[in-house]
């Protein structure tokens, strides 16, 4: 009687099942993460190259355009939420990061037009692909500041500048399930052109230039390639005291940002 030798497996013997079960398990876990920087990003052309992930605070202090001004102390709380897609360099090397975020933001505005910005959140995961692997991005804590003013505005186009500064520590598992620490820091400034449609909303074209690294303690330091990104939105008037804001960035780095805030 002839006997059939068993069909060998494929991919699967490469690498231990306990830890391909785990590593099955841990990617699962991160879809719905990489699905928001995916689906706010997938549309754009190109592939970025920047310093990496810091906090969405988008267009800190934009959003009260459509709130009026006034001479008094308000405060603004917020929750933003964001995708990067990015590249980053390494030596002569290149890597490609896609990381999602969330933070909270207070806005403290102690005088007309001028905005004081504290964030801290979270990213979300992501991943980073590096000379042919694929390391895992778990979450980690995010942190910034940032300052604001706005010039002219009423019957005429705003012009809105901004300062931000930001840290992110996240860690990195590789394929094999070792373990090293990635750490972002950001400092960016911006001017922002746009012209408030009463108080229903305020469309905006945005660049910002900016700097910082990557301190990747498996491979070394990271530098920017691209130092800009260009891109537009809008701040929203919802209610007398409940805003929106929208932003896309499209060239030079690629960032997607949404969130909401409530002014007092």
């Amino acid at each position: 009687m002839r006997t059939r030798s068993p069909t060998p497996k494929v991919g699967v013997a490469a690498r231990p099942p306990r830890a391909y079960v785990a590593g099955m398990h841990r990617a699962t876990g991160r879809l719905w993460v990489l699905g928001l920087a995916v689906v706010l990003l997938s549309g754009l052309p190109g592939r970025a190259r920047a310093c990496g992930l810091s906090p969405p605070i988008g267009p800190n202090g934009l959003p009260t355009v459509c709130h009026g001004d006034d001479a008094g102390l308000r405060f603004r709380v917020g929750l933003t939420a964001g995708g990067t897609d990015t590249r980053i360099e390494i030596g002569d090397r290149k890597a490609d990061l896609l990381q999602a975020a969330t933070i909270a933001t207070l806005d403290v505005i102690p005088l007309e037009r001028l905005a004081l910005s504290a964030a801290a959140g979270a990213s979300l995961g992501g991943r980073v692909d590096f000379e042919g692997q694929r390391y895992d991005l778990a979450p980690g804590p995010i942190g910034g500041v940032g300052a604001s003013y706005r010039l002219l505005g009423g019957a005429l186009p705003f012009v809105h500048l901004s300062a931000t500064l930001s840290l992110s520590r996240t860690i990195a598992t590789a394929p094999d399930d070792s373990e090293s620490t990635f750490t972002s820091r950001d400092w960016r400034f911006g001017v922002a052109v746009g012209k408030a449609i009463g108080t229903v909303a305020a469309p905006f074209a945005v660049a910002r230039y900016f700097g910082g690294g990557t301190d990747w303690s498996a491979f070394g330091k990271g530098a920017d390639d691209y130092r800009y990104h260009v891109g537009v939105g809008s701040a929203f008037g919802i209610s007398e005291h409940f805003d929106a804001l929208a932003e896309l960035t499209f060239l030079g780095e690629r960032r997607a940002t949404l969130g909401a805030g409530y002014l007092f």
